[in-house]
């Protein structure tokens, strides 16, 4: 899976306010676009406007907090 990381802030997009004329990018350290494929990212990257200085497509592993901690202890 991927998501898009502000590079400064290490916030994931989890939005895109286009109110505006220039798009802005709604981060989170909560909450985060998730996408199946580097592809997919890179489609919704290209969309939503974001800037490639500012932004940056980031491979991430979605963990379910009760198979986490059966993990743990079967280990």
């Amino acid at each position: 899976m991927y998501a898009i990381r502000h590079k400064r802030t290490k916030k994931f997009v989890y939005g895109t306010d286009k109110r505006y004329s220039k798009f802005r990018q709604r981060t989170s350290n909560e909450q985060a676009l998730l996408f199946d494929s580097y592809f997919t990212a890179h489609v919704a990257f290209n969309d939503r406007r974001v800037s490639n200085k500012l932004y940056e497509i980031v491979p991430v592993e979605l963990l379910v907090k009760g198979e986490e901690r059966e993990h743990e202890t079967s280990c």
